[in-house]
């Protein structure tokens, strides 16, 4: 930070006054600043970027008298690199902001949850922000709760100017109307709790359109994948087929070998990437079925040396009688197979744990504000619902129950099984409870907002699975689509050639090699599939697992009706 501080000020010294005239005539930077969360002055920021920018003019200087003398193309892109130096200082702000806003958009239902539940039970909701500033599970808020906690303690701001200052240059909008709303009813004198509540479910609302909105571009994303990834392919599978046939001379096995195993490989993951930065982002990532894969990969490649004799480079007699049964695509199939299937079921049963957790515990906030209602403590309510079932949840209730019996704090076992769990749903609802019982008292009112509002939850999770769940064959009959298509294409080009040259000719080599390239892009296929589905890579190994299959099997019949 010393060295930064220097930079800055160095930079204000030389170009301090060229700064607001650039404020000024130019660009704006001081709302793009607040909104992306840097702290800094924008004449500052300017100066740091005009010096950035002047230390590359040399750079671009050197870059132009060498283009001039050695005719050397690439170093074009190096002249106008100050100009991108002021660009990328002018993106950066913007990008910032919509990371910000991205970032708190998935929390920001259970923060409004949390802070209408506890205004229900009297907390006002600068105390709610300053117990959010210490929670762990909620990344995003905890930044925003840390400032205003720090205008107010270190600054001097009253609370209520704090919240209306965080709500003003805030880039989420849902965020800025839940402040800004609540500083408004204080200052009227309006019903507090009810506006909140109103306002977190109006929040839900909005995150379900998101939600369902989110749902039909990722579908699209999909659709564009599976387009580019089938028709791209066939493209290129009949430019490499006529080559071989006609013998044109291009190189059809190298331009095969980069187009299945470079080329597509980085276009699956572009669409990745692309994925990702369009769905929400969790705190918490389950790495189990990652290392299974890891594992399940080295195991692939020993498996697939052994089928094939390393493509016939090492000698394995013992595989001998196994190898005249296995061709090259039935041992890229079982390779593949064997990267996925183990992984594929080990996130099979984490995802099928997961929902039964979170459907147990919404099952179990209904029931517990019913028994609430009776006039027992929330400790004996607990109890009186451990031998229920609730799926997954029933095992950690009766370990919870009994840790209560034994009379250790409430606070204490719900956190202790929020650290066990693996499900950031799971998680903040737990707390919710916990914080609804431990600050609040543990009211009927309450209890009935945080069930409510977990109830909402569920709803929004249902619609996204029942949106995104028509896309799902897609990529199946693109498989199906691209393998048959390929092996046709490949017999009726070299039955054409036969009967104008009246020939035979052997495609089998020919035919070996686009099959097996065909079930490498049904594997992609499947996992990127997996990725826009259910947000994330590990869900795909399953439709990997069953392309594959898919693939080889059509690569084996297709030939029969030909």
């Amino acid at each position: 930070m010393p060295l930064l501080g220097k930079l800055e000020g160095l930079s204000y010294r030389l170009f301090g006054r060229v700064a607001p005239a650039f404020l000024k005539n130019v660009f704006e930077f001081k709302d793009y600043l607040q909104r992306a969360g840097i702290k800094i002055y924008p004449e500052t920021y300017v100066s740091l970027m005009f010096f950035i920018a002047f230390l590359t003019v040399p750079i671009s200087i050197t870059a132009i008298i060498l283009l001039y003398f050695f005719k050397f193309l690439p170093l074009i892109f190096l002249v106008p690199l100050p100009i991108f130096v002021m660009i990328g200082f002018i993106v950066i702000p913007m990008s910032r902001a919509s990371e910000r806003a991205a970032a708190l958009e998935r929390e920001m239902p259970f923060a409004a949850t949390y802070i209408s539940v506890m205004a229900s039970g009297g907390i006002s909701p600068y105390t709610s922000f300053k117990r959010l500033s210490e929670v762990e599970l909620l990344p995003a808020m905890k930044k925003e709760a840390r400032e205003i906690i720090k205008d107010v303690e270190i600054f001097g701001v009253d609370p209520l100017t704090a919240i209306e200052r965080a709500a003003k240059n805030h880039p989420l909008d849902m965020f800025r109307d839940f402040l800004g709303g609540y500083a408004s009813t204080v200052i009227i004198g309006g019903d507090i709790t009810h506006f909140l509540e109103s306002k977190a479910e109006e929040i839900f609302k909005a995150r379900a359109v998101r939600v369902k909105m989110a749902a039909e571009r990722l579908g699209m994303l999909l659709e564009s994948f599976i387009i580019i990834m089938v028709l791209m392919s066939l493209c290129f599978y009949i430019l490499f087929s006529v080559e071989a046939i006609y013998s044109t001379g291009i190189s059809m096995y190298s331009g095969m070998i980069l187009y299945t195993y470079v080329f597509t490989p980085m276009l699956s993951l572009m669409f990745i990437y692309l994925a990702h930065s369009m769905q929400p982002k969790t705190p918490i990532t389950e790495m189990r079925p990652y290392k299974a894969f890891a594992i399940c990969s080295g195991i692939a490649i020993a498996v697939f040396i052994m089928l094939t004799n390393g493509l016939g480079m090492i000698e394995v007699s013992f595989m001998a009688g196994i190898q005249q049964f296995v061709d090259l695509p039935t041992a890229v199939a079982i390779t593949l197979f064997i990267t996925v299937a183990p992984p594929a079921i080990v996130q099979g049963r984490i995802s099928r744990k997961k929902l039964s957790m979170e459907q147990g515990i919404s099952s179990f906030l209904r029931d517990l504000t019913e028994v609430r209602k009776t006039g027992l403590s929330p400790e004996k309510c607990i109890e009186s619902l451990a031998d229920r079932d609730y799926g997954e949840f029933s095992r950690e209730l009766r370990k919870i129950s009994s840790e209560i019996s034994w009379g250790i704090p409430v606070r204490k076992v719900i956190m202790d099984f929020v650290k066990r769990t693996r499900s950031w749903v799971t998680q903040i609802v737990m707390f919710l409870l916990v914080e609804t019982i431990d600050v609040g008292g543990g009211t009927i009112s309450m209890i009935e907002s945080l069930t409510r509002f977990n109830t909402l939850t569920q709803e929004v999770e249902k619609q996204k699975k029942m949106a995104v769940r028509p896309y799902v064959m897609i990529p199946y009959f693109s498989a199906i689509l691209l393998v048959a298509t390929t092996v046709m294409t490949l017999s009726f080009t070299s039955a054409t050639l036969q009967a104008a040259e009246s020939q035979t000719m052997d495609i089998g080599a020919l035919t070996t090699i686009f099959t097996a390239s065909t079930i490498m892009h049904s594997y992609l296929i499947g996992l990127v599939a997996g990725k826009i589905s259910e947000e994330c890579v590990a869900a795909g190994f399953k439709h990997s697992a069953v392309l594959v299959i898919l693939a080889i099997v059509a690569a084996k019949v297709v030939p029969m009706f030909l």
